[in-house]
């Protein structure tokens, strides 16, 4: 859902690099010929889509983290850091001049102190008892016609539609439920299951979720490592800052992990890290990684 927060005259000083955007990210090449409105992304979930249909944001909050932890590595070296999601540089932002800062809802603190000098929308992922895969095509549609690019918001989806499409194809043979967790500390993990971008891709895959236990509002629980060990279902776990690396090594023989049928059993699965709260981008890094892992080998 979209909320234009105000319409005040809109800057027309556009920034040298939107001559001409070329859409070579994800997308077939497709040049425009008239210039971009420069924006700043105060959420990962937008700056994420930005990218991906081809008008890098100028400046986005936490960008070096996001480079570290989020779902593409296509962020333009120029890209500016504004600060945190919820405490951007405002100052720093100013100086930017941007047509059009778009955040997320929880920021609203910030965009009532911006939105009187620039054109401000809020756009939100992660409501309840959604269809998620069709809110983030909708999420995609909303921020591509904010920017004037709906036959690229458009492009996007199609091919991201085909890609999952194919990836489907490639695991028709799979038949064993998946348990896709996050380790938060050695003894408690997230678990993804309903409502949850993880279930999202899987449903579109046509996989199996071992995780049916009710989740929150963005699709997870949190429980204890004890909680997984009597669930027949192969592990995945997505890396992040708690694991990475060889996880296997780290868990085979380790406190209660040793009795998980997955590390018992020495079947585990990893994915690179993805954003979890993300949006299309996010989904087709998880889809693709999620099948290459499949079809390797287990981590012995």
């Amino acid at each position: 859902m979209s909320t234009p927060l105000s319409q005040p005259k809109i800057n027309n000083e556009f920034s040298l690099r939107a001559f001409f955007v070329c859409l070579s990210f994800f997308i077939p090449v497709t040049c425009l010929a008239s210039p971009l409105p420069s924006t700043i992304a105060l959420s990962w979930t937008t700056a994420e889509t930005l990218v991906a249909i081809g008008a890098p944001p100028e400046g986005m909050s936490m960008r070096n983290n996001y480079q570290k932890w989020g779902s593409i590595r296509s962020i333009p070296e120029d890209t500016v850091e504004v600060g945190l999601s919820f405490q951007p540089n405002l100052e720093l932002i100013t100086s930017m001049h941007p047509d059009i800062i778009i955040s997320d809802s929880v920021f609203a603190v910030s965009d009532e102190k911006l939105s009187d000098k620039y054109k401000t929308y809020r756009f939100t992922l992660y409501h309840e008892d959604v269809n998620r895969w069709n809110e983030l095509t909708d999420f995609t549609r909303e921020v591509s016609s904010a920017i004037t690019l709906s036959d690229a918001g458009e492009m996007y989806i199609a091919d991201v539609e085909n890609k999952i499409e194919h990836l489907k194809n490639r695991l028709k043979e799979w038949n064993e439920p998946l348990l896709i967790i996050r380790a938060l500390d050695s003894h408690h993990v997230r678990v993804y299951g309903k409502n949850s971008l993880v279930q999202a891709v899987l449903d579109r895959l046509g996989l199996a979720n071992a995780w049916q236990e009710p989740t929150n509002q963005k699709g997870f629980s949190i429980v204890g490592v004890e909680e997984l060990i009597d669930i027949d279902a192969r592990l995945v776990i997505v890396e992040g800052p708690q694991l990475s690396g060889n996880i296997a090594s780290q868990l085979y023989g380790r406190g209660l992990w040793q009795y998980v049928p997955s590390i018992r059993e020495k079947n585990l699965i990893t994915v690179p890290p993805f954003w979890v709260f993300g949006a299309l981008p996010s989904a087709l890094r998880f889809a693709e990684s999620l099948v290459e892992a499949l079809e390797g080998p287990a981590t012995p």
